[in-house]
């Protein structure tokens, strides 16, 4: 089957002066597919911000459950090579879109292995290196996968046996992120352990962990979807004004649960 969608970037589109999230893809879609994947979010969050989606630089077969449904939705593409994520090549793009766009970026927002690549921006700036994204506050990952993908390979050196090392993180890394974050997981997705990990190079301190009954993909039902899009507005409003949220919060969800952490953020 094949969907028909204008690109993301159509000039038709007026820009606002919403505040913007920089949407990573997932491996093996694109930018066009990823508006559409998240169409139901972006929707919820429309008042609040502008979603901004970009192209991974590296072209690859169709990603896990990609096909039929976005069939001729050509090229697809990834943010890593064979050689894991290439500098040179990543961060002048996401650079360039976000200086093209013009627009206020105060997060990023990733799915799959583009939230990899998010918690690796996010870490840049939590070290203070000169080259970093430093306009990003928060993150909100979905269906992240692990380990986390840095653009310099002295933060996060990607090799086969790297990319599978369940104990990555705990050996290389003396520190976690403590910028706030947003990880929304599914209870049947085929990689919810890395998911998982993922999540755990995060400080739980800053963190708010969802899981709902879902596999690989964004939460369906609109109450699941304004419970996330409440999280990532509440991030925002921490990191603008600091203000207080709960620090624990259970909601009950048939089939699934939602369990929510979160702390005051300075801005």
């Amino acid at each position: 089957m094949t969907v028909l969608a204008s690109s993301p970037s159509a000039k038709s589109r007026p820009k606002s002066n919403l505040p913007c999230l920089l949407c990573l893809h997932g491996g093996g879609t694109s930018a066009q597919i990823f508006a559409i994947q998240v169409g139901r979010l972006q929707r919820a969050l429309a008042k609040q911000f502008r979603f901004v989606f970009v192209d991974g630089p590296f072209e690859c077969p169709a990603g896990p459950g990609v096909l039929p449904f976005f069939e001729g939705m050509g090229p697809y593409r990834r943010w890593i090579n064979e050689d894991g994520c290439d500098e040179d090549k990543v961060r002048p793009l996401l650079k360039k879109k976000m200086a093209d766009d013009g627009g206020n970026f105060v997060g990023v927002l990733g799915f799959s292995q583009g939230a990899r690549l998010a918690l690796g921006l996010l870490h840049e700036k939590q070290e203070n290196r000169a080259e970093a994204f430093n306009e990003f506050g928060f993150g909100v990952f979905i269906c992240g996968t692990y380990p986390p993908l840095g653009l310099s390979s002295s933060l996060f050196p990607i090799t086969p046996t790297a990319q599978f090392e369940s104990q990555y993180w705990d050996k290389k890394h003396d520190s976690i992120l403590n910028i706030p974050t947003v990880h929304v997981m599914g209870s049947r997705d085929p990689f919810l352990h890395k998911s998982r990990l993922l999540s755990q190079c995060s400080d739980p301190a800053s963190t708010t962990i969802m899981e709902f009954a879902m596999g690989h993909a964004f939460p369906a039902a609109p109450a699941d979807t304004q419970r996330v899009a409440n999280k990532v507005i509440a991030l925002y409003q921490n990191h603008r004004h600091e203000v207080d949220v709960p620090r624990v919060e259970q909601l009950g969800k048939e089939g699934g649960q939602v369990v929510v952490t979160a702390v005051p953020i300075q801005a």
